[in-house]
């Protein structure tokens, strides 16, 4: 009996928990992990219909983003 109690007590906090670490394993998947496959795939597009041009390059790899719904902001350093 006692131990049936001890279960439900940690019952209701396992379930938040596990349903937190699902929400930021989300977010995390969906603002971190899938853009930048997006932009290495696109990269490795872009590279080899550009054939060493620059120009086409930034070209391609633009279209390549926005096509995959992400705006490309250039990085100031």
């Amino acid at each position: 009996m006692k131990q049936r109690r001890s279960l439900e007590v940690f019952k209701k906090p396992l379930i938040i928990l596990i349903f937190i670490l699902l929400i930021a394993g989300g977010f995390f998947f969906w603002y971190e992990y899938r853009p930048s496959m997006i932009r290495s795939r696109c990269s490795i597009e872009a590279e080899k219909m550009a054939n060493k041009d620059e120009y086409v390059y930034e070209i391609i790899y633009r279209h390549c983003l926005r096509s995959h719904g992400i705006e490309y902001s250039e990085q100031k350093e």
